[in-house]
């Protein structure tokens, strides 16, 4: 329907005419409380009309993933009988209810224009760009928790850990900062919770498994940023790396690590080095990115980081061209979609049994 958005805005505008208690002016707004509960109800109603009209491809996008990211989730929480896997609020709301998040963009530019301080046209532009501004990053992380998750019950995961880090305000971390000892990684204890939504004070897994598949340790971590403090204890078993050795890790980056106690895989990194990885994960949901993104693109963090067990790039799509004397040494490439299946030789190159066609 043309314009739906604007039908709903006049029931919006038709409402505060019909209420002079209602004050919405340039420096004050007024909402007493008998009116409020159906403001905001027509408030929002707007914002998901407007979402629906013009943004109804990015919803369409976004649901496939929504509704197989619950689904892996659902898969993991009875798998490991956990109570909670959590993440950062906004990725959250995308994941479990699209348009909730897609709507949060638009409400200082709606009250713009009830203000009069825009008008209609203005409107749709600055929501416009809020919306698209925030899709293509969260529907990116979306994609690489769906494959996390997916992994976890590909594993056959049976028990799960977390690494708790040491709660301390601002002037506790500048504190270590300046202490060349360091603060110690606590053992990895037995949890009932994942958390894609970690403290900097180290960079530690999103979670560690004990994968009954293959009888071993399994860590994984996303969304590098770098650590505020040094780390006491980085296992003596695993081979660092300094941290200014390794190229920039951007988005879509997984970290996988594997070994025969949790402890060995308690840590990625901390201010000054890095872990070597077993596998390194890429994933790219975005629509026609090898158009925009030369496959070599993955080549440096391959060659700094030196994943034992070599890289992989997880797309949503196919990509052209990729006959396997194309393909980059080491960087394997996988067509997934949202078919978990497809990520089996991940599974299976940890277990020691990489598909020879690969």
């Amino acid at each position: 329907m043309s314009n739906s958005w604007q039908e709903v805005y006049s029931e919006l505008t038709d409402f505060i005419a019909e209420h002079s208690e209602i004050e919405i002016g340039v420096s004050r707004v007024c909402l007493p409380d008998s009116v409020r509960p159906e403001f905001y109800r027509l408030f929002n109603d707007v914002r998901k009309a407007f979402v629906e009209e013009k943004f109804s491809n990015l919803l369409n996008e976004a649901t496939p993933l929504s509704q197989n990211y619950l689904k892996a989730e659902q898969e993991v929480t009875e798998l490991l009988r956990l109570d909670d896997i959590s993440m950062e609020a906004s990725l959250h709301r995308f994941l479990h209810d699209p348009i909730d998040q897609l709507i949060r963009g638009l409400f200082n530019p709606l009250f713009d224009l009830l203000k009069g301080r825009i008008n209609a046209e203005k409107y749709e532009e600055g929501a416009a760009r809020n919306i698209e501004a925030s899709f293509r990053p969260l529907y990116q992380l979306g994609y690489e928790k769906w494959m996390a998750l997916s992994l976890v019950k590909l594993l056959k995961a049976d028990k799960s850990f977390q690494v708790i880090l040491p709660q301390m305000n601002s002037e506790e971390a500048l504190k270590h900062c300046s202490d060349p000892s360091g603060v110690e990684v606590l053992p990895p204890q037995e949890s009932k919770s994942i958390s894609f939504d970690q403290e900097l004070i180290l960079t530690v897994p999103d979670f560690i498994v004990h994968s009954a598949k293959i009888n071993r340790y399994v860590s994984a971590r996303s969304e590098l940023r770098p650590a505020m403090l040094r780390a006491a204890n980085a296992s003596e078993q695993r081979k660092w790396y300094p941290l200014d050795s390794v190229v920039a890790l951007g988005p879509g980056l997984t970290l996988v690590y594997m070994a025969d106690s949790p402890e060995e895989v308690s840590l990625v990194a901390d201010k000054e080095r890095i872990c070597r990885p077993e596998l390194i994960v890429e994933c790219r949901g975005q629509e026609g990115w090898y158009e925009k993104e030369d496959l070599e693109k993955v080549r440096p963090h391959h060659d700094s980081l030196k994943p034992i067990l070599g890289s992989y790039i997880v797309s949503l799509e196919p990509v052209p061209n990729q006959e396997p004397e194309k393909q980059e040494v080491g960087i394997h490439i996988l067509t997934a979609g949202f078919d978990q299946s497809k990520l089996e030789p991940i599974v299976s190159v940890l277990m020691g049994q990489e598909d020879k066609g690969l």
